[in-house]
């Protein structure tokens, strides 16, 4: 992860912790999931691109 995500994350756990409304945990939670998979798909997307920049069937 990077620097900014893991500082989301942690900032959203503090936030779900001193929340009491069921509904705003679960908002928090779920922000937490896209900021993780948004992380994902961003360095899958990073990887594709390599891959196909080095592709031999491009030489």
């Amino acid at each position: 992860m990077s620097d900014t995500t893991d500082w989301l994350d942690q900032q959203l756990s503090q936030l779900k912790k001193q929340e009491s409304s069921f509904i705003n945990r679960s908002i928090l939670a779920a922000a937490k999931a896209l900021a993780k998979e948004q992380t994902k798909r961003i360095q899958q997307s990073q990887d594709e691109i390599d891959g196909r920049i080095w592709s031999p069937d491009k030489w």
